[in-house]
């Protein structure tokens, strides 16, 4: 669901543009955030999570925050944004991310690293895990997920409403009706408000491209995962706890050259979907972002010697 507002805003020194670029037949709107004196060799993508935006959440205090640092960083509203995320699917979501990477190279950024929040994490996994723009440097996990099906299954719905959703999604798409909108309860009064098409392309546990163990056993290049232990996913099945998924994901990594864990401190009083956002503790997230961020430049300085 949508994240918190973003404490941060630009700061004196950094230039804010508002940028378009062309994905799947759309024009994707975003941000770039860069120093006022020049775009930077290096550049942070940073894709969003379900139904957020870029001017909301990690994705905002993360542009804002690493641009301060020095960092030319890129959000944009991806298919999964807003209302839209009711009738997109995965694979559009995954294509956005090398159209949103040539776009970045267009304005002078040499060297990305991928930033996903949630939703967004599957998606960077999937992309860096196939065929990716050899920019790429880097992969940053915030709030991750290693398989929206099984955490659709497991905890959001519970196997028994979960097998009879999919089923009557699978029915409606056989029979031409794919775009009709379900209402799917899952934790209280809360709903994911979902076309029976997108429900299976991203939800599915025997289709779906949401589950990225194998891209995620790809990836080749460095990576990090940020999350609040209070940072737990529950609806109607069972807990499925934030650090299993991060272990989860170090296992499957085993080509990756590091998977770095950063286990950000909770709030006290922090719900877990807030916890899940980081906030109040968006200033943590952002240094020990930059921290590793600086820490895998240093190392990709050293083999271009």
């Amino acid at each position: 669901m949508p994240s918190q507002a973003s404490p941060y805003l630009p700061g004196p020194d950094t230039r804010t543009e508002l940028v378009e670029f062309a994905s799947g037949g759309r024009r994707v709107q975003g941000a770039l955030f860069s120093q006022a004196r020049e775009t930077t060799r290096d550049g942070v993508l940073l894709i969003h999570g379900v139904e957020s935006f870029w001017y909301s959440g990690p994705s905002m205090f993360l542009a804002c925050g690493l641009a301060d640092r020095g960092f030319t960083t890129l959000a944009y509203n991806g298919v999964h944004s807003g209302q839209g995320f009711r009738l997109s699917n995965f694979e559009d979501a995954v294509a956005e991310v090398g159209d949103a990477i040539a776009y970045f190279k267009s304005r002078g950024v040499e060297r990305v690293f991928l930033a996903g929040h949630s939703l967004g994490t599957p998606i960077v996994q999937r992309y860096a895990g196939g065929a990716p723009d050899t920019s790429l440097a880097g992969v940053g996990l915030y709030g991750p997920h290693i398989s929206i099906p099984e955490v659709t299954r497991d905890s959001l719905l519970g196997p028994d409403a979960y097998a009879r959703f999919r089923d009557q999604c699978r029915a409606l798409v056989a029979a031409g009706r794919g775009e009709e909108i379900q209402l799917l309860p899952y934790r209280g009064s809360r709903v994911i408000v979902t076309s029976a098409r997108s429900f299976l392309s991203y939800r599915d546990v025997e289709t779906s491209k949401a589950s990225v163990a194998d891209a995620a056993a790809r990836i080749r290049v460095p990576m990090a995962i940020f999350y609040d232990r209070a940072d737990n996913i529950q609806g109607l099945g069972a807990v499925t706890l934030r650090e299993t998924i991060a272990r989860r994901i170090v296992e499957a990594a085993a080509l990756a050259p590091r998977v770095d864990i950063e286990i950000i401190p909770s709030t006290e009083g922090n719900t877990p979907v807030e916890a899940h956002s980081f906030l109040h503790k968006e200033h943590v997230v952002v240094e020990r972002t930059v921290s590793w961020l600086g820490s895998i430049k240093a190392e990709l300085h050293g083999k271009d010697r």
